[in-house]
């Protein structure tokens, strides 16, 4: 899977050693995500040359534990996307009861915003693949390890990247719109252009072509899609906080995101490390290196607090403790931010 999506270089020991299958619906997934990842060949993404990358974790189970957080961001995102945005979950649980999938809502076809084949990613996923292959393809050669996110050629090499993977030649369309005023018939045959690409690509068109100032300054969620193979590439490194920030600010330069994108990054971390076998411990280890030195990053920290809180509480199902969580006084005016998705 990793050599297909060419990202090569991320491999180090064999997939087998960590994938067990243990259902009918993972057999399910694991076969989609594998139709997924054969479909992305036509891009001309599995030419890349087969070398192996020595990630700064040394052994290999902690190898294998970024491998398979990888692979998981990318099949689970190809799973959710044929149900993206069902903002109503009532409806939505109905629909799943009556067609008998409310146990395995994987791949299920619910999505009213836009269509892109079964396995396909998310406008989250390709940022987070697009990260991937910018990562991958840098670190083949002798130089420092962290230069794809971390020299001047290598930030820039990123900003060109997403601009071809989400600009107007790519498959997501034309930008800016013929007629900016006109509400686009729905669901788009094709993928969604999220707010923070099409702020990105603004300011490319305005000039402002430069990392970071070519980012918009949009804080959602697409920060924490691209943190995730920045964590898998250099779990363990010092410079993991500056590195994913790099990542982010490409298209996000907002301190929000940064600091969201950092808290997810040490979240994964700490799974990556070995350091934490459970969410939970997980949030506990991010708490305590949560490393933002703003007023974004103390509210990151706040948050994440209040959803250890509430998480800890062992309010029963999902839907009590997210009821939990918005109830708070700290949410009120949050629950459009990142935070929601790190709960």
């Amino acid at each position: 899977a990793m050599r297909v999506l060419g990202l090569s270089p991320f491999i180090s020991i064999s997939i087998g050693t960590y994938c067990r299958i243990t259902s009918a619906t993972t057999l399910s997934m694991k076969d989609k995500a594998r139709r997924s990842f054969l479909a992305n060949t036509s891009s001309g993404i599995g030419n890349m040359p087969d070398h192996t990358m020595s990630l700064d974790a040394p052994d290999a189970r902690r190898r294998a534990r970024a491998q398979a957080a990888l692979v998981g961001a990318v099949t689970g995102d190809a799973a959710a996307q044929t149900s993206h945005w069902n903002y109503d979950h009532g409806a939505f649980h109905t629909k799943l009861t009556e067609a008998g999938r409310l146990d395995n809502p994987e791949f299920f076809s619910s999505n009213s915003f836009y269509v892109v084949p079964v396995g396909g990613q998310s406008c989250y996923g390709d940022q987070l693949l697009e990260v991937a292959r910018h990562i991958a393809a840098a670190r083949t050669g002798d130089g420092d390890p962290t230069d794809p996110l971390d020299s001047p050629a290598g930030k820039e090499g990123l900003v060109n990247r997403l601009e071809t993977a989400f600009g107007p030649g790519s498959r997501y369309g034309p930008y800016p719109p013929a007629d900016p005023d006109a509400r686009p018939s729905m669901p788009l045959d094709g993928p969604w252009r999220h707010a923070s690409m099409k702020g990105f690509l603004d300011n490319l068109r305005a000039k402002r072509i430069s990392h970071p100032d070519c980012g918009s300054d949009d804080s959602q969620a697409d920060c924490i899609a691209k943190a995730v193979p920045v964590a898998c590439a250099y779990a363990g490194n010092p410079r993991l906080a500056h590195l994913v920030e790099a990542a982010v600010r490409s298209t996000q330069n907002s301190d929000v995101a940064v600091a969201y994108g950092v808290a997810a990054a040490r979240i994964l971390e700490a799974c990556i490390l070995g350091e934490a076998g459970d969410v939970i411990t997980a949030l506990r280890a991010a708490l305590v290196v949560c490393d933002v030195p703003s007023p974004a990053g103390s509210e990151a920290h706040t948050l994440l607090k209040l959803v250890l809180e509430v998480a800890d509480g062992r309010h029963g199902t999902l839907e009590q403790s997210v009821a939990a969580l918005a109830s708070s006084p700290l949410m009120e005016s949050r629950l459009k931010f990142p935070v929601a998705l790190i709960a």
